[in-house]
C-alpha cells in the first residue's frame, strides 16, 4: 500500500498544503489558517483524500520553521499519522537540483510534496511534554534578560525623572520575572532524571555555570533524545571540522557550522574561560 505525501509550507497565521501519491501527480492545493481551527479542518481534509485515493497513510512533511511548526506538528503527531519536520536547507537544496525558476506558497508545498515521496525522510519523534516546557521557560528568561539589558540602556540615556521612574520599575518588574521563572527551570531540572543528570555533568566543567548549562540543554535535539552521543552532538552544533581539498589542493579545514548557531554563541564564553584558565584546555588549544 501507498502513503499518501504531503508538502506543508508553514507561515506566521497560515499554511499551504499539496498532496501527491506518485511524485507525478500533484493535487489539492489549499490555505488554512495556522490556528487549531485551520488545523482540524487541514487534518479532515487529509483523511478525506487518504479514503478517496485508497492510501494506507499520510505522511506529513514540513520544514522547521522556528516556532511557527510547532503546534501543527504535536497536532499530527497525535493523530497517529506519519510527520516529518525535515531541516530548511535540505529542502532548499532539493529545489534548487529542481532548477525551479520561480518561488511561492503554491510551487514551496508542491516541492515539499515531491521531497517528501521521493526521499522518504525519517520520521519526528514526540517531544515528551516536561522536556518542551523546559525549553520554552529557559527561551522566555533569556527573552527577560534580554529585555533587562534593553532597559538598563535606556534609563541611562532618560533625562526625564517620570521617564527615568517608569523605565526603573519596569527593570524591577523584569528581575522579579526573571527570578520566578529561574526558580521554575529549577524545580523542572530537578525534576526530571535526564536534566538533572546532564546539568549535574554540565557544571562540573570549567567555565559552565547554572544558566550556561540550562541553555545548552535547551539547545539539544530532543527528537533524538535516544541516540544522543559526542559525534551527534558536536554535528548538531556546527562544530564538526569540514575538510577543504579536491585533487593537489589542500585549503585550510575550518569548523562546517552547518548546524545551530545560537549553541556555537552559547559556548563561546565558557570555552575562552577553559582556554584562559584552565592548563589541560590551554595545551589542547596551542596544540
Amino acid at each position: 500500500m501507498r502513503d499518501l505525501c504531503v508538502g506543508i509550507d508553514i507561515a506566521k497565521n497560515k499554511f499551504d498544503v499539496m498532496y501527491t501519491i506518485d511524485g507525478k501527480k500533484f493535487f489539492g492545493y489549499s490555505t488554512f489558517s495556522n490556528e487549531k481551527k485551520g488545523i482540524k479542518k487541514f487534518v479532515k481534509q487529509a483523511e478525506n483524500f487518504l479514503k478517496q485515493e485508497n492510501c494506507e497513510q499520510i505522511h506529513f512533511c514540513m520544514e522547521a520553521t522556528g516556532i511557527y511548526h510547532c503546534e501543527l506538528c504535536e497536532y499530527l503527531q497525535n493523530s497517529a499519522h506519519k510527520v516529518s519536520v525535515v531541516n530548511p536547507v535540505r529542502t532548499k537544496s532539493f529545489s534548487k537540483s529542481l532548477q525551479l525558476r520561480t518561488k511561492n506558497d503554491k510551487v514551496d508545498c508542491q516541492m515539499i510534496a515531491h521531497y517528501t515521496f521521493l526521499y522518504n525522510p525519517s520520521l519526528t519523534p514526540k517531544i515528551p511534554k516536561e522536556l518542551q516546557h523546559f525549553k520554552k521557560l529557559v527561551k522566555f528568561k533569556e527573552t527577560l534578560v534580554e529585555d533587562r539589558a534593553r532597559e538598563l540602556t535606556r534609563v541611562k540615556t532618560a533625562l526625564d525623572s517620570d521617564v527615568k521612574e517608569l523605565i526603573n520599575k519596569h527593570i524591577d518588574f523584569l528581575e522579579k520575572q526573571i527570578k520566578e521563572t529561574m526558580y521554575k527551570i529549577k524545580t523542572v531540572v530537578k525534576e526530571n532524571e535526564f536534566l538533572s543528570r546532564n546539568f549535574n555533568l554540565l557544571i562540573t566543567v570549567e567555565g559552565i555555570n547554572s544558566n550556561v548549562a540550562w541553555r545548552i540543554l535547551a539547545e539539544l535535539n530532543y527528537e533524538t533524545i535516544n541516540d544522543i552521543t559526542p559525534k551527534s552532538l558536536v554535528a548538531h552544533a556546527g562544530l564538526s571540522p569540514r575538510e577543504n581539498s579536491s585533487g593537489d589542493k589542500y585549503g585550510k579545514a575550518n569548523i562546517s557550522k552547518i548546524g545551530k548557531s545560537d549553541l556555537r554563541k552559547i559556548m563561546y564564553m565558557p570555552a575562552l574561560s577553559c582556554i584562559r584558565h584552565t592548563i589541560l584546555q590551554v595545551f589542547i588549544y596551542i596544540c
